[in-house]
């Protein structure tokens, strides 16, 4: 039969958003995520794509996922940067090691994705200085996952580079990429399915031709395959088009002879298969002597297309044919050959043989153990479990069979398969009689959200006892983590009054040193009230021209947030933040980020603030982390409710149930409400604000929070006393008295002031007011709030020079720190004192994207753009946009001048 391939109809508008995207080049480039179901031409237009990149002298570059290649991580990736391995040597240090390990140039460790992902960014800008590049993966969903995530991360950053990257990939999966343009391709209209039809040679006419229409509801494969098989099926079976096309191959399939047959499911069984070695397998199978003829045979009837040097599918839709035609038998056969044939290459084989093995065989369970750990690395859990589910089913020793089980309960539940973790950890704790081995399937339980475990709703009992048996059996390193880890868990979601109390007995049985940062992170979260002064004075003695590591200046950094003193806790979270960056430890950064921005918002650095929290959203799509991405996104909405934009949860938690859960966590509850809060008392609703606020402040709300109440202490007095709630906000001010008896932190000595001097009048006034000159309030926003609130009765009681006065002092700091709703009530005010102002005209770092902020900041302190595209994840032309952008919003012309036009908007 002839075989017709689909032709590029119906598909003008986006050949005309590719060609869009073709002119802005090369001052931007783009990525474009194009989705469509089987059988619609994304296959077809990618290559006309390719086509036409091609003839405006673009370099193109390419891969494709394939079944088999889908479990070795980075295949793909290495597929679509084999033409650029001479700039390899370009590349900074950890980026080219990173290659280097994940393609076998060199032993190591599998990189993470993510780095391998910044290392294709380098490669794809430096190529695309000499001539623009298109790059396109074809078939996104049957890529490895590392080469997933490094694509995905390389193209999430393609800004002002001349790079096109289009992905196609079927829609509705469970790991949908996101953060990037989506093309959804349609079904053809009946005009253009008619004009596909009409290239047919053979085109079907009157009923014929509008029963086949009905059948393909536009879809291109359908229009050419389906005629074939009219005759045999039944148009008024409800069947959908897929099975439908299915069939049709599957016809094809079993008219072919036994050794054709053989070839061509040799050929689905190892989608890196060569022609001569589906023949060779086939051969070996059935007896026979090798015959071309076969394939020539399968290729007539449309199934395969053969290519000098190669062949392959016509169509995903003809591989899943094939398999669902074959029979177990015919499977087990061509497995035997392929091994036999590939003997040599026991990474190539190693599904094979485990699909076979039916017996404890150490061998093979140690070589997938080896694999899964590989899969871990590349961020590859889904592959890790399914091999360590086969290594420790071919394990004989009990132990260590239990080991590889918990390995596997581990991976499950990275993906989301909890009752598949919960399956493998009842095992463990069926058949193994080890006391460490119980005690850590019972702490992964735990750590499970389902509703066995106890922790989920809010007993820490089992999880404690698993540590205390860690302990107890010889393990205080792995007590430790789970101690860590469980303080995170009751800090950030637990809803009793004091979250870290239930953990107090764990933390003293760890006997650390108390001047241990692990200690003294852990003292924060179970007791930041009570031992807060004693961890501020224990760090400040600590020798601050010691060199200190990223994890152990995180620890004391985080510990001094969570106590209250925002000034040491920014250096101590900027050093850990600038080490994770030069040395590209992207797990703890995040972590990290998302502190140092919280300890910006509280400190009044709210450009810098947001600028880290979007930098972690970022991060924790690249990550496939929700939560992560949430708590971020959730951070950005305390950012805008301070220019009174409420936060849309819903917009938060995207599609994702993993996101909506998070948003019930404690922290990122609290977040969301002091965000309500705090924009509705901007826009002038302090009933509204009341009613968010004081939720912070209850006992006996799942919302209570100490350090949030403490942080909004100033909305919630200002809007009660705005909404005639005064004995509400001498209420709150008489708690934040009894608090700050026993923690006499920078941020509770702040709140403190501001309800005192938001309470007084007319001679108490004065002297509070005063007191702002001779001793400001460490908060430097809540020091503006101050004079801003003392400004404002002065101007009321007809005192017009202090009031201006402290309306001018309140408005500087508003306007360094961006706050822009603020500092307009400021020139009001200072309008009704009867002084002249200009318009505002913004100035300083506020008037710089957070993006463009992180540059210049970087830059001025003598980083090349190199460096600064290395440490902040970007391309350097990238960079060296956002720093001219920084230049010319700025009004200077050099890094000297960069340097001090930064320092100036700080008030240095």
């Amino acid at each position: 039969m002839r075989v017709l391939t689909p032709q590029i109809i119906g598909r003008r508008s986006e050949l005309s958003l590719f060609d869009s995207l073709c002119s802005e080049l090369p001052d931007r480039g783009a990525a474009l995520l194009l989705e469509g179901d089987p059988g619609l031409g994304k296959t077809a237009l990618v290559e006309e794509f390719a086509r036409r990149a091609a003839a405006q002298s673009m370099q193109v570059l390419r891969t494709s996922g394939t079944i088999v290649e889908s479990a070795v991580p980075f295949a793909g990736l290495h597929l679509l940067l084999r033409p650029l391995r001479d700039r390899f040597a370009t590349l900074p240090l950890p980026q080219r090691d990173a290659l280097e390990v994940a393609f076998g140039v060199v032993p190591g460790s599998p990189p993470a994705p993510f780095l391998a992902g910044l290392a294709t960014l380098t490669l794809l800008a430096e190529a695309a200085a000499e001539r623009p590049v298109l790059v396109i993966a074809d078939d996104l969903h049957w890529l490895d996952p590392a080469s997933q995530s490094a694509l995905l991360i390389a193209a999430r950053r393609i800004a002002f580079d001349p790079v096109i990257v289009v992905l196609s990939a079927r829609p509705g999966r469970r790991d949908e990429p996101v953060g990037l343009r989506r093309l959804t391709l349609a079904p053809l209209t009946f005009i253009d399915a008619n004009a596909l039809l009409d290239l047919r040679p053979d085109h079907p006419h009157g009923a014929a031709r509008r029963m086949l229409l009905e059948l393909a509801a536009g879809n291109p494969l359908a229009l050419v395959e389906l005629p074939a098989a009219a005759s045999t099926a039944n148009p008024l079976e409800p069947v959908p088009l897929t099975s439908r096309l299915e069939r049709a191959f599957v016809g094809r399939f079993t008219q072919l002879e036994r050794p054709a047959r053989l070839a061509v499911l040799a050929a689905a069984l190892d989608d890196a298969c060569s022609a001569a070695d589906a023949i060779a397998a086939a051969a070996r199978t059935a007896g026979h002597d090798p015959d071309t003829a076969w394939l020539d045979a399968a290729a007539a009837v449309g199934l395969i297309e053969q290519r000098p040097g190669s062949f392959g599918f016509r169509h995903p839709l003809v591989r899943s044919a094939v398999l669902t035609a074959s029979g177990s038998g015919e499977r087990t056969e061509l497995y035997r050959a392929l091994i036999a044939i590939h003997a040599g290459d026991p990474t190539r084989t190693i599904w094979w043989r485990a699909e076979l093995a039916e017996a404890d065989d150490a061998q093979l369970a140690d070589e997938l153990d080896d694999l899964a750990g590989v899969g871990l690395a590349g961020n590859a859990p889904a592959m890790a479990l399914r091999a360590l589910r086969r290594s420790a089913d071919l394990t004989a020793d009990p132990d260590n069979r239990s080991r590889r089980q918990l390995s596997a309960a581990a991976a499950a539940a990275r993906i989301g398969a909890y009752d598949v973790a919960e399956e493998l950890l009842a095992r463990v704790e069926g058949d193994s009689d080890d006391a460490a081995i119980r005690a850590q399937a019972a702490w992964q339980r735990e750590l499970l959200p389902i509703e066995q475990s106890a922790l989920a709703s809010g007993d820490f009992g089992p999880a404690l006892a698993a540590i205390e048996t860690m302990q107890s059996v010889g393990q205080p390193d792995r007590a430790l983590d789970a101690v860590l880890h469980l303080a995170s868990i009751a800090w950030h979601h637990s809803t009793a009054p004091e979250p870290g109390e239930v953990l107090i007995p764990a933390v003293r049985s760890l006997n650390l040193d108390p001047d241990d940062p692990r200690m003294l992170l852990l003292a924060a979260v179970t007791d930041a009230p009570g031992l807060g002064v004693e961890i501020i004075d224990r760090i400040r003695r600590r020798d601050r021209t010691a060199v200190i590591d990223a994890e152990t200046a995180w620890f004391l950094g985080y510990a001094l947030n969570l106590a209250g003193e925002i000034e040491h806790s920014l250096a101590y979270l900027r050093e850990s933040v600038g080490q994770l960056r030069e040395s590209g430890q992207i797990n703890l950064l995040p972590h990290a980020l998302m502190g140092l921005s919280w300890t910006c918002f509280v400190g009044g650095n709210l450009v810098e603030g947001r600028a880290y929290a979007e930098e972690c959203v970022t991060i924790g799509i690249d990550l496939d982390d929700p939560g992560l991405t949430a708590a971020a996104e959730a951070a950005i909405a305390l950012f805008d409710a301070v220019d009174g934009t409420p936060p849309d949860p819903v917009t938060i938690a995207g599609r994702s149930p993993l996101a909506a859960h998070a948003l019930d966590s404690r922290s990122i509850r609290s977040t969301l409400i002091a965000a309500r809060g705090t924009a509705a008392l901007v826009e002038g609703r302090p009933g509204d604000a009341l009613e968010q606020l004081t939720k912070l402040t209850n006992p006996s709300d799942p919302a209570y929070h100490v350090t949030f109440g403490v942080v909004t202490a100033p909305d919630l007095i200002d809007a009660a006393l705005l909404a005639g709630e005064r004995p509400l906000a001498q209420s709150r001010t008489e708690a934040i008295e009894t608090l700050a008896r026993r923690w006499h932190a920078p941020l509770v000595r702040s709140a403190l002031r501001y309800a005192h001097l938001a309470l007084v009048d007319g001679a108490a006034l004065d002297k509070a007011a005063d007191q702002l000159d001779t001793d400001p309030l460490s908060m430097p926003l809540v020091d503006a709030r101050a004079h801003l609130s003392a400004g404002t009765r002065l101007r009321r009681a007809r005192h017009i020079a202090g009031a201006r006065h402290h309306l001018r002092r309140a408005l500087d700091v508003f306007d360094q720190a961006g706050a822009r709703r603020w500092a307009t009530r400021c020139r009001d005010e200072l309008r009704a004192t009867g002084e002249r102002l200009l318009d505002e005209q913004p100035s300083g770092r506020h008037v710089l994207t957070p993006q463009e902020l992180l540059v210049a900041q970087l830059a001025a302190g003598g980083l090349t753009n190199r460096v600064i595209a290395e440490r902040l994840f970007l391309s350097h032309r990238t960079v060296g946009s956002h720093l001219h952008a920084a230049y010319r919003k700025l009004g200077v012309a050099s890094r000297d001048h960069l340097k001090v036009a930064l320092a100036t908007a700080d008030g240095g």
